[in-house]
């Protein structure tokens, strides 16, 4: 292999590579995501439908960098950002010594996922807003973690030792399916549903004028106001 011909040509080599390695690695890891919701899916289905047969299971592709399940009352998106990011240096992940022994560690990749409520897309209410429920971040080597509250910030933390698998991607999956559906949704404020416009009555449906949310309880480091 010829040496780079200049600091220049080294250092794009260097970071343009990682880079590469890094969203390569994440999008595999996507699509290995996508065929764990798709058995998700029909373990489920197969399971609940035996008991009730009202419950919606369903597996969605949403595109290149997107995929969605929906179970009961509860849709979880999960998103594949296109870049890799470095970790800002207060991040408790540089004091560990996987990441001290090779800084290139701390480039991830990241996929997050967001709980809806599934009757937000159905009925097309828009201002309805979806809740980060966590944040997966993956390296060049397959290793990963997993930001979160509850269960979800503890059961993945393990940044050494974790590998991405399908077995450890089911895992991620069911206890983020369990944890949105163990929060309910809120009642929307009084003062907010007391007024509709003509407009609003005669171009959309009442369904479509109400916002709704689900209260989960947490926020995420960096989030403003007063934790839920």
């Amino acid at each position: 292999m010829n040496e780079p011909s200049s600091p220049l040509v080294k250092l794009l080599l260097s970071k343009g590579g990682l880079v590469k390695d890094v969203t390569d690695q994440t999008y595999a890891v996507l699509q290995q995501l996508k065929l764990v919701l798709q058995q998700v899916e029909s373990d489920l289905r197969r399971e609940v439908h035996k008991v009730d047969s009202r419950i919606k299971i369903q597996y969605k592709d949403r595109g290149t960098f997107e995929a969605e399940i929906k179970v009961a009352d509860d849709l979880l998106i999960f998103i594949m950002h296109t870049n890799a990011f470095v970790f800002d240096p207060s991040h408790p992940v540089w004091k560990n010594s996987y990441v001290s022994l090779d800084h290139t560690r701390a480039t991830v990749g990241m996929i997050s996922i967001y709980n809806f409520l599934s009757d937000s897309f159905k009925f097309d209410r828009k201002n309805d807003v979806g809740h980060l429920v966590a944040r997966m971040f993956v390296n060049r080597e397959g290793n990963f973690f997993v930001e979160g509250k509850r269960q979800l910030g503890i059961l993945f933390n393990d940044y050494t030792n974790s590998r991405v698998s399908a077995e450890s991607i089911r895992s991620l999956v069911e206890n983020c399916l369990s944890f949105s559906l163990d929060i309910d949704a809120s009642v929307p404020p009084f003062d907010a549903m007391k007024e509709i416009t003509v407009f609003e009555a005669m171009v959309n449906t009442m369904q479509s004028t109400i916002s709704t949310s689900k209260r989960l309880g947490f926020k995420f480091e960096g989030d403003s106001g007063p934790e839920a």
